[in-house]
């Protein structure tokens, strides 16, 4: 016998439960809760495939919480299908991603479990820009005391039988005083690592480098309005018709709104796609903060998460397309409620179904 969502079944025999009428239970099952199904029976592992590839992708937030007194991690994800929290279980502690340390680690699969080592970079850096275009990692920048060597770039091919880091072009000279991750968003592309100046909006700037040609464009002003105080995060939103990338813009008002824009990079133009308001932007920042918050913004394509880059506050999810943008709050994951003090990172990325049985096998087999 197996217990699944509350029915008792009989593995000796064929579930009465087949064909369009079983696809259409599995389509309301949350996506974790599908993995039993695929063990019930053939008609059943094919109507929870058919399940999973019909219905709305969309990526789950991925937070590492690491602690500062203990030495620890721990791994929780948001599964917006389902609206649930899962603490990922088998999670080994993992080192946080600051680029002083030697070696570099980082988490390189959605629902990783343990984070990969990477050789140690060129240079000591500090409060680098680092980010996965393609196959390669760029990291840049950094506040280490590089001197002339501060807008300094190197990358490591991840699918090189080398595996080591190599120079690339220098950033422009023209942010040489903000070439680390507290003064530039970053966002990164299959083809293009992005940079943009987190300063006041009507005077920021933006510049990419491009991995195929090895060369940084010029480094271009972005005008949002005087309105805004400041740009908070960057992101890549969902291909033009062309295929070209579109940018996604995050910056807060004066009057404390939280104002999201598409932008073509090649000529700038820029398109609002909404907002949210100064009470949503307050519970970001969290309870008994009156100053505006850090705001992080993670997503894949046109679905992604807001959320206070120092860990407190509510997240909230957001949708956008077609000019229009929803968002709701999720809350903040339960389990970190346990280490108020820990770092937090921030993820977005969409698992498949093997990233799911990966973790969760023994729950499956």
């Amino acid at each position: 016998m197996r217990n699944f969502g509350g029915l008792m079944l009989n593995m000796e025999r064929e579930s009465p439960l087949q064909g369009d009428v079983l696809e259409s239970i599995l389509s309301h099952v949350p996506t974790i809760d599908l993995l039993p199904a695929l063990h019930v029976s053939k008609s059943w592992r094919r109507s929870a495939l058919s399940s999973i590839r019909r219905r709305q992708r969309r990526p789950w937030l991925l937070i590492h919480l690491i602690s500062r007194r203990r030495r620890r991690g721990l791994f929780t994800a948001y599964d917006p299908y389902s609206h649930s929290w899962h603490t990922l279980p088998h999670v080994i502690p993992s080192p946080p991603i600051t680029c002083h340390l030697l070696p570099l680690a980082l988490p390189l699969q959605p629902l990783a479990a343990t984070w990969s080592l990477l050789p140690p970079p060129l240079l000591h850096r500090h409060d680098a820009l680092i980010g996965l275009v393609g196959s390669r990692i760029i990291l840049a920048g950094g506040v280490c005391d590089l001197g002339d060597r501060t807008c300094a770039v190197e990358s490591l091919s991840l699918g090189s039988s080398s595996f080591a880091w190599e120079n690339c072009e220098p950033m422009p000279e023209s942010l040489l005083e903000s070439a680390a991750a507290t003064w530039l968003a970053t966002a990164a592309s299959n083809s293009r690592f992005y940079v943009m100046e987190r300063g006041s909006a009507d005077a920021c700037r933006l510049a990419w480098f491009d991995l195929a040609a090895g060369r940084w464009s010029p480094v271009r002003p972005v005008r949002l309005g005087s309105e805004i105080s400041r740009i908070s995060a960057i992101g890549m939103g969902p291909a033009s018709h062309d295929g070209e990338d579109r940018l996604v813009i995050v910056g807060l008002t004066d009057c404390g709104q939280l104002v999201i824009w598409e932008v073509e990079p090649e000529n700038l133009e820029i398109r609002e796609i909404g907002s949210l308001p100064a009470e949503a932007v307050a519970r970001i920042a969290g309870e008994g903060e009156e100053r505006s918050p850090a705001v992080g913004f993670s997503n894949v394509g046109g679905f992604g998460f807001l959320y206070n880059l120092e860990g407190r506050g509510e997240i909230f999810a957001c949708e956008f397309g077609d000019g229009k943008l929803s968002w709701e709050a999720i809350g903040w994951p339960p389990a970190a409620e346990e280490d108020p003090t820990a770092m937090v990172v921030f993820r977005c990325a969409e698992p498949t179904l093997d990233d799911l049985k990966s973790v969760y096998g023994q729950r499956v087999s």
